[in-house]
């Protein structure tokens, strides 16, 4: 098969994801059914692996993204890292042409002060419309919800990068808290009160 599949025993995590959108002329007025999308593995590491992807019109570069997945044991008997067949297998998926990714950023991951001291900038319920499959929360709903709080404090950019740390569930509210020039989203558990960081954006 010629299929880049995940079907394993182990889970996956998206840990990482940066987009570049690029300024098209007149885009509204071209057939967007012609738009192409191309999936490649810029990188093969111990148990984790780099995407890239490259969205087309034609000639021209709609967006280009880079995501990162590790993959984690399901179970203290099983292995993470990947097999020689496996690499192999995604490596054949490497880029043959000349395509330019957006580059990744790994932010400290924690708060830059209390969150009293911070401006908190947008507030949203995970609700039933943001669960993908099982209990997983979408990660385009939390590419939406930061790029919608970064945009509250500076303006629009054609770059966004984010680090995932935590995991949302159904029913948690999200708060987005600005400082300097990143958006630091935490989730509170409506039954416990507790709060955690699920992601930073920049």
């Amino acid at each position: 098969s010629d299929m880049l599949t995940f079907e394993d025993d182990n889970d996956w995590f998206c840990v990482s994801q940066a987009v570049k959108c690029f300024p098209v002329d007149r885009l509204h007025k071209k057939a967007v059914e012609d738009a192409q999308s191309s999936l490649y593995v810029t990188n093969v590491g111990t148990s984790s692996i780099h995407l890239g992807n490259s969205l087309m019109l034609k000639d021209e570069t709609l967006a280009t993204t880079r995501r990162v997945f590790c993959r984690v044991p399901s179970s203290a008997s099983a292995s993470a890292a990947f097999t020689d067949q496996e690499r192999n297998k995604f490596l054949e998926f490497h880029p043959t042409v000349d395509v330019s990714f957006p580059q990744l950023k790994r932010f400290e991951a924690k708060l830059p002060g209390s969150k009293n001291s911070m401006k908190s900038v947008l507030s949203v319920k995970v609700g039933p419309q943001h669960i993908n499959f099982a209990s997983h929360v979408d990660h385009a709903f939390l590419a939406e919800t930061a790029h919608h709080a970064l945009h509250s404090i500076s303006k629009a950019s054609e770059n966004l990068v984010i680090n995932y740390l935590g995991q949302p569930s159904l029913g948690d509210t999200l708060q987005c808290f600005a400082s300097e020039d990143k958006i630091y989203i935490t989730r509170t558990d409506d039954d416990t009160g507790e709060s955690t960081l699920v992601a930073i954006a920049k």
